[in-house]
């Protein structure tokens, strides 16, 4: 019995190391918020999928989504960002022309609230702005 408790917060205590090491290695850096864009559209979530993390997948697999479309500005970089939430629920608490910690990966966007929790958000657009000497 004392083996499996052990073993248990050997596992809990790698989990938790693995979890911080994960944040640390994010190579987060700040910007400005800019536009800011909401629409309601039919998603299609493709064969297979549930919507929305439904008990099971709809026959038609799709569901009426609000989409909303953000811009971090940088001194180097223009980012427009996706995300696709059910309807009514809350995407990212943005102002427009507010100071953002975001961190990018490829085609992901991960984004701080002041109070530290992070959101996971597309990529659809990724554009080097030129700079001025």
């Amino acid at each position: 019995m004392r083996r499996k408790t052990y073993c248990a917060s050997i596992a809990g205590l790698l989990l938790a190391l693995a979890t911080t090491a994960g944040a640390a290695d994010k190579p987060w850096q700040t910007g400005t918020w800019g536009d800011i864009d909401t629409k309601r559209q039919l998603v299609d979530f493709g064969p297979g999928a549930s919507s929305f993390g439904g008990p099971r997948p709809s026959p038609s697999m799709r569901a009426m989504a609000d989409v909303y479309v953000y811009v971090i500005e940088t001194d180097d970089l223009h980012l427009e960002l996706r995300d696709v939430v059910a309807i009514g629920r809350r995407s990212v608490d943005v102002v427009p022309g507010a100071a953002v910690t975001f961190a990018l990966r490829k085609s992901t966007v991960y984004v701080r609230d002041p109070d530290g929790t992070e959101h996971k958000l597309r990529v659809t657009k990724k554009i080097a702005k030129a700079v001025v000497k």
